[in-house]
């Protein structure tokens, strides 16, 4: 008798854990306070990336916006000797079928939306580096200013896009910069 407990414990945890990584059914999404459905959430680390749907809208049915793909997200400091860093993406990039991207932005902190992108008649929205020159200046800061005893300061970035339906998506993180060491 035994012999049966353990394997039919071992199971049933097995299938909790499968049933608990199992995505919600599309019906069953939260609502926000506004009213906007979130469809579709991932989470890596302080990273969260997430599809929103208008109020009112049958979420099953709902034509697909992708999640931003944001990788990357890097702050760097030229000249050691000035508090001035860089925060930059290797690329940013959405796609939606069958509408139009109509926006994407990318916000930093409080300092408010640092680039806002355009799109007509196009699926997909794909911005280089390179677009954003350097990247977006911000303060290096002290030793130890954004949390972590090994760097400095921390920002919080949020990449929104838009489609031609009204379907948003937005990816949401952290960078931390390297410190400023006063000569």
């Amino acid at each position: 008798m035994r012999k049966l407990i353990v394997p039919f414990i071992v199971s049933a945890l097995m299938l909790v854990a499968v049933f608990s990584v199992i995505e919600r059914a599309r019906g069953q999404t939260p609502t926000l306070p506004d009213g906007w459905q979130v469809l579709k959430s991932e989470t890596q680390g302080d990273s969260v990336r997430e599809i929103y749907a208008p109020p009112g809208t049958d979420s099953s049915k709902a034509p697909d916006i992708g999640f931003i793909d944001s990788p990357t997200a890097t702050c760097y400091q030229p000249d050691s000797s000035v508090d001035t860093c860089y925060i930059n993406w290797y690329y940013l990039s959405v796609s939606a079928s069958p509408n139009y991207i109509i926006t994407m932005t990318a916000t930093i902190n409080d300092i408010g939306p640092v680039a806002h992108y355009q799109g007509f008649f196009q699926t997909s929205m794909y911005a280089p580096y390179n677009m954003q020159d350097r990247g977006f200046k911000v303060q290096c800061g002290v030793l130890g200013a954004g949390g972590n005893p090994n760097l400095g300061n921390a920002y919080a970035w949020t990449v929104r896009a838009r489609d031609s339906a009204g379907l948003k998506s937005a990816n949401y993180g952290t960078v931390y910069c390297p410190a400023y060491k006063q000569p």
